[in-house]
């Protein structure tokens, strides 16, 4: 296995990082990694154990870096004169993460890959299936949804304290302090700011795409998506707000036009996977590629 630093410049020219790990043979076939919230191309340990598998099994592996990577992050602007843009967790707009996913897919064409899985994980997860509805992107074969979660419904949980936190986004924003810092923390970990929170926050919104609250209610992001499709959780995922398995039946049900959707649940995994690394990683090879040696 062999590993290149890559950048990826969007079409807003924000400058991204991300790492190729390659296999030892030519290929032209790469899994695609899209961190969750606040994370990066490198922290997740499971990254290793995939990067393990993928690449002794002829697949590439290109894990990156979106604008919302870490609490806060800083990013170059592509130009003519030296600019940076402070964007990170806090102050992201999920929405724009197509814009990311689109312009590491083009990197990925740019360097030969034909065969492109697109994976996700936790947030992340939610930014894949949104950007394949969004653009019917022709060049992915297959979609991995890791630990999907039904973002509204995590901050939902918190009751009386986000109806509060709510409340003081809206007049945040309302004073000309949408891009601020909101005191305290979500879920006594993220640092958000006002109108990152409301735009993470509403049933019906963009990033509302794992709705399992409402099993009935349809999903717009899910039924565009044509593609097979796996999506998979560990039992004990914090962030699941049912049991891991209806969740993801749930998630099937409403992937009414997708070909094959296909789910596990990974007994005793937590969310990030800590643990079953290995387990994971070879569950993911063996379904983008079943006649893979060692799958």
């Amino acid at each position: 296995m062999n590993a290149e630093l890559l950048r990826a410049t969007t079409e807003d020219k924000l400058i991204l990082s991300g790492l190729l790990q390659k296999p030892s043979v030519a290929s032209d076939k790469v899994v695609i990694h899209v961190h969750g919230m606040s994370g990066n191309f490198y922290e997740n340990l499971f990254l290793d154990a995939m990067a393990k598998a993928f690449t002794e099994n002829g697949w590439a592996f290109l894990t990156l870096n979106t604008r919302g990577h870490d609490y806060i992050a800083d990013f170059p602007i592509a130009g003519p004169e030296e600019k940076h843009l402070r964007i990170g967790n806090f102050r992201e707009i999920f929405e724009d993460s197509a814009k990311d996913i689109k312009a590491w897919v083009d990197v990925a064409e740019a360097k030969g890959f034909k065969k492109i899985v697109l994976q996700g994980h936790s947030l992340g997860a939610v930014k894949v299936a949104y950007y394949m509805a969004q653009t019917q992107d022709k060049r992915i074969s297959k979609l991995v949804l890791a630990s999907p979660p039904d973002m509204v419904g995590l901050f939902e949980n918190d009751g009386e304290e986000h109806k509060q936190r709510l409340e003081l986004a809206k007049q945040m924003v309302k004073e000309g302090k949408g891009g601020d810092m909101m005191p305290g923390k979500v879920w006594g970990w993220y640092h958000l700011s006002p109108q990152t929170y409301l735009n993470f926050t509403q049933r019906g919104a963009e990033i509302d795409v794992f709705n399992t609250y409402d099993k009935q209610k349809p999903s717009k992001t899910l039924e565009a998506i044509t593609i097979p499709t796996l999506a998979f959780c560990g039992s004990e995922d914090d962030a699941n707000i049912m049991p891991a398995a209806d969740a993801m039946e749930t998630i099937k049900q409403k992937a009414t036009k997708t070909p094959r959707f296909d789910t596990a649940v990974v007994a005793g995994a937590p969310h990030s996977y800590f643990g079953h690394e290995k387990e994971v990683a070879e569950l993911i090879l063996a379904w983008i590629d079943p006649k893979t040696i060692g799958a």
